[in-house]
């Protein structure tokens, strides 16, 4: 099979030949050159037989056009150190202005985006990233604020929230020009003890579900990822429109046999500890995981990767050693 193909058949829970894998892992200060980026994305690729590319800048990209301040670190595996907050008072939201997709930071990494496509193999997808509003306002601000603000000043917040989402609409729509198929949509904040029911709908479902909704006709490799323990994941898999979702399956729970009786008909992309597995396991525990994710619903319907980006300390020979794994799943 084609990795398209493979992909394709995982969606839609049919048969494949192999168990299809992918996996993304940050470059700091790499990420924030095109060509250097590009050539990561591509070796990555080629060197892990990756069945799509989940494109993966530095995370927070996406807020530099609106004032904030990173901090390169001397290490390139580790992340930029944000300076301060954009974000303070009432008054600040104003600071969150209507911006282009394509312009500013998110012209260098459609540029990068550019390059790879010129190398990717035609039969690998090829997905960007993008966030909930309420994570770009967090980043921006801290969850104190943020939280505070929306409930004393939503108008002025759902205001920039709406800003937010034209961003990342017209991003995604960018970068679909250019050739990516989806998006890997990084569902955060999403926790119980931090919004109730209603907030988690009113701050968080609504702004991603406007985004899933318009980009629909245009994308069909799109990921949802909820991020963290203990979150309104029920919520979010029964409503947000995407074939796959991602989450801490080995790390916080719920496990993929669990969530499977409450979503029968979703591909599921996961079933590695990035926690600890990935980092810092054994290579027996790294073979029960990817063997047990092949078991999983009979290998339909099922991606194996990390249930989130992958330590940037885990070396080059255990991800190679996850995809040996991964190869002889096709001799069972």
């Amino acid at each position: 099979m084609s990795h398209r193909e493979r992909i394709e058949r995982a969606i839609a829970l049919k048969e494949v030949d192999r168990l299809p894998w992918s996996m993304w892992k940050h470059c700091h200060n790499i990420d924030r050159f095109p060509r250097k980026l590009a050539e990561y994305t591509l070796m990555m690729q080629r060197e892990l037989d990756l069945d799509f590319v989940k494109f993966i800048p530095y995370g927070q990209v996406q807020c530099v056009d609106w004032g904030l301040d990173l901090r390169q670190s001397p290490s390139d595996l580790e992340q930029p150190r944000i300076v301060g907050p954009v974000i303070k008072t009432k008054a600040d939201w104003d600071k969150i202005v209507p911006r282009n997709g394509w312009e500013g930071e998110y012209a260098v990494i459609l540029e990068a985006q550019r390059i790879v496509m010129e190398s990717l193999p035609k039969d690998v997808p090829f997905i960007v990233t993008i966030f909930s509003p309420l994570t770009i306002a967090t980043w921006l601000s801290d969850n104190t604020t943020v939280l505070t603000h929306m409930r004393l000043y939503p108008e002025v917040v759902e205001r920039a929230f709406e800003i937010i989402t034209e961003t990342m609409i017209s991003y995604v729509e960018a970068a679909v020009k250019g050739g990516a198929d989806g998006y890997f949509l990084a569902v955060r904040n999403s926790q119980v003890d931090l919004l109730s029911r209603e907030e988690h709908k009113k701050w968080v479902m609504k702004y991603d579900m406007e985004m899933i909704r318009r980009l629909k006709p245009k994308t069909w490799l799109n990921v949802a990822h909820i991020h963290g323990a203990h979150t309104w994941r029920e919520d979010i898999v029964k409503n947000y429109d995407v074939p796959i979702f991602n989450w801490h399956d080995r790390d916080d729970g719920p496990s993929m046999d669990e969530a499977r009786k409450l979503s029968p008909d979703k591909c599921f992309w996961g079933g590695l500890s990035h926690l600890n597995t990935l980092h810092k396991g054994t290579d027996e525990e790294i073979k029960a995981q990817v063997a047990d994710t092949w078991r999983h619903n009979n290998g339909k319907g099922v991606i194996v990767g990390p249930g989130c980006v992958v330590n940037s300390h885990t070396t080059m020979e255990r991800l190679k050693f996850v995809a040996e794994c991964v190869k002889a799943t096709a001799k069972e």
